[in-house]
């Protein structure tokens, strides 16, 4: 079934994007179309309703309007798995905006494949067999070395920092401890 209807408001002519469009002239152009029975109008209070005249032997069967109806259920269902994925779409998208960029991502490579090939050049002379492993028992010796030595110098550090502190205490007058350091021929260990 075609039906077309225009109602005609010269407000709206007015306010329209196409400033040649007068009100005048679309009135006289909607009442010739009328009179030489191109469009068919009807008069509804102050304004009048055209519409296209349409052929009573063109109207559609109800079999045609249930197979309308059901392309129209179809395409429903259509559009609405449509903005589903159109949702599902913009949330990735939103997450691969949030990840890194190209960019960010070229450079956080380059600095893993540095990495890499620092850690590929350590293990190089251990691939090789020149490296003798060493047992636990061992490195449990060497750490209990390590721990000794570190008390002992610790140790001697702080009776030479209490040492220190006795003899400043009785530097000649007008010397800097740094004076007094180098006149006694001391070497620091910093």
């Amino acid at each position: 079934m075609t039906h077309w209807s225009l109602r005609y408001q010269p407000s709206l002519l007015k306010n329209a994007k196409q400033p040649e469009i007068i009100p005048a002239q679309a009135t006289k152009t909607l009442k010739e179309l009328h009179e030489s029975q191109v469009i068919a109008g009807k008069a509804a209070g102050k304004q009048i309703v055209y519409h296209a005249i349409q052929d009573p032997n063109n109207a559609m069967s109800l079999d045609d309007l249930a197979a309308m109806d059901k392309e129209i259920a179809i395409l429903r269902d259509a559009i609405a798995t449509a903005k589903s994925n159109e949702k599902l779409l913009r949330a990735n998208l939103i997450s691969v905006n949030a990840t890194l960029s190209t960019e960010e991502l070229r450079g956080s490579v380059s600095l893993l494949e540095l990495e890499k090939k620092e850690i590929l050049g350590r293990l190089g002379p251990l691939r090789s067999g020149n490296v003798k492993p060493v047992s636990p028992k061992e490195k449990e010796e060497v750490d209990k070395a390590w721990k000794e030595w570190s008390r002992k110098a610790s140790s001697r550090k702080k009776i030479g920092l209490e040492l220190w502190e006795y003899s400043t205490e009785e530097m000649p007058e007008g010397t800097t401890k740094e004076e007094f350091w180098e006149n006694l021929g001391l070497q620091r260990d910093d």
